[in-house]
């Protein structure tokens, strides 16, 4: 049983990267212009709902240091989501261990 959840939390952590690759790319092309595209400053919003919950909990930080900006809180709610991500894999495979062990 969990070694297929440990399985289904690894598709989510590859599916997962590669959105948030794409959003941040859309986000840093979009806001900018490049490649020929309008500026748009909503650009971004896939990357923030990716980078969900932690964004809104560090948003008030970014006030306090703006050298840090958007990207920078885009990136670190990226790297806790998947801290949580492969945080459960880890959990769920070693359960598993504890299983196997506990049958013999």
């Amino acid at each position: 049983m969990r070694r297929g959840l440990a399985r289904i939390v690894t598709v989510m952590i590859w599916v997962y990267a590669l959105a948030a690759l794409a959003a941040l790319a859309l986000a840093v092309v979009g806001v900018n212009g490049l490649m020929g595209f309008e500026p748009d400053p909503f650009a971004s919003i896939f990357a923030i709902l990716l980078a969900m919950p932690w964004f809104f909990l560090f948003d008030s930080s970014a006030d306090a240091h703006p050298e840090i900006g958007a990207y920078g809180l885009i990136l670190a709610g990226f790297g806790l989501n998947f801290a949580i991500l492969f945080g459960l894999r880890a959990w769920l495979r070693r359960g598993l261990r504890v299983d196997r062990d506990d049958a013999r």
